[in-house]
């Protein structure tokens, strides 16, 4: 695996790092404050490309693959999250089914409009009583004449209040299940019987808005369709593996921008006539930060290789790389609350912040224990395809990792 950053790469982290610097951080308490992006931050990150950097060139995008796409995200992570929240769902769930199994009369018309970031993407699949069981959604898709009408309710859609296009998923032969019964749809604002619902008040997140979206015999077209009628739950699961990766990054930028803070306050922070990092448990516990955070950035990495290296490789490393992400950075961030210590508690300070903003990575696009579930799955399979292999009597020589 080369984990190389080329030239024009570093040039490119270099300048989001500019803009993140000095366009976007210094609207992060108006944005807690407001719960509102400014319009001309939004604008520089348009202007960078921010809302199309992992979607490919032909449509619009910087073409950036998921290795380059993450070292830009982890930049982005040391500003508020508002912004990673807005622009992501653009640059994956909400264009990757698209991109991946859309018709090219669907990629040429809405790909090229949300990695501008003219148009804002939202991702429809979770609903009341299906979060983590997604297979078991009940939005309907009925077929009449030339469209389906669909009809259900959706919750905690991120960018909902202010989505211009949604990817739903809906329920079209209810006889055969997540194999071969969800259809995926693009369905556009101001389309009749699309309801944007109630705005979810959450712990973290100011600034990112999360909605009910209700459908009452919605009627999409046929062309509508993304990829196979009955194949949208496989649609949806790629989706969640670049939104997954993209959370892995995330968090690691996010821990990267946390132990910079500590290392600050711990450098400069004196009590009993010196300095904290004069302490050695001080210092055991930015150890086991930089570890930590070390760890992580390399399964991250491996995550965004394995992506781009091929979709069989996609769902088991994206699972993997989530689930040891977002643990550490919530780790990271109640760590830093405790070197901080009264002023890490206090909202003068980030640091209460990012811990409450952080902490919903181990809930979103997937638990940490749906991911241990994926985890484990793919690791119980393969033994059991080393056993057939070398007989239910040999003990394989060796587990290969995955």
């Amino acid at each position: 695996m080369d984990l190389t950053i080329p030239n024009e790469l570093m040039k490119f982290k270099a300048r989001v790092r500019e803009v993140v610097d000095n366009d976007l951080k210094p609207h992060d308490a108006a944005i807690e404050a407001t719960g509102e992006i400014p319009a001309s931050a939004l604008e520089a990150m348009r202007n960078l490309g921010l809302f199309g950097t992992n979607t490919p060139c032909e449509w619009g995008g910087l073409g950036l693959n998921m290795f380059g796409n993450c070292s830009i995200v982890e930049e982005l992570a040391h500003a508020h999250i508002a912004y990673f929240y807005t622009s992501s769902m653009n640059v994956h769930i909400a264009s990757k089914g698209i991109e991946y199994d859309g018709s090219e009369a669907q990629r040429q018309r809405w790909l090229p409009q949300l990695a501008s970031g003219r148009l804002i993407g939202a991702y429809a699949l979770t609903e009341p009583d299906a979060g983590s069981d997604a297979a078991a959604i009940q939005t309907t898709a009925v077929r009449d004449g030339p469209d389906y009408v669909l009809n259900g309710r959706k919750r905690y859609i991120t960018n909902a209040p202010i989505a211009d296009l949604f990817t739903v998923f809906a329920v079209t032969d209810s006889a055969r299940g997540a194999h071969g019964g969800i259809t995926a749809f693009v369905v556009e604002r101001g389309t009749q019987g699309l309801v944007v619902g109630q705005t979810h008040r959450m712990c973290g997140g100011r600034g990112a808005l999360h909605a009910e979206v209700i459908f009452k015999d919605c009627r999409v077209p046929e062309q509508n369709v993304i990829g196979q009628v009955g194949q949208g739950f496989a649609t949806a699961m790629k989706c969640l593996d670049a939104g997954r990766v993209n959370w892995a990054a995330y968090s690691v930028g996010a821990a990267t921008y946390l132990l910079e803070l500590a290392l600050g306050h711990v450098t400069t922070r004196h009590q009993f006539g010196r300095c904290l990092a004069d302490n050695q448990g001080i210092q055991w516990m930015l150890a086991d930060m930089a570890a930590d955070l070390h760890a992580a950035r390399l399964v991250c990495a491996d995550a965004a290789w394995q992506y781009d290296r091929g979709e069989a490789q996609r769902g088991r490393t994206a699972a993997l790389a989530k689930l040891v992400c977002a643990e550490m950075v919530f780790r990271m961030a109640d760590r830093a609350m405790q070197l901080f210590g009264g002023s890490g508690y206090a909202k003068d300070e980030p640091i209460e912040r990012i811990w409450r903003d952080v902490r919903v990575i181990r809930i979103l696009e997937g638990t940490s224990e749906i991911m241990r579930h994926i985890v484990a799955r793919r690791l119980l399979r393969e033994r059991e395809h080393i056993w057939a292999i070398g007989g239910s009597g040999a003990a394989p020589a060796e587990m290969p990792w995955i």
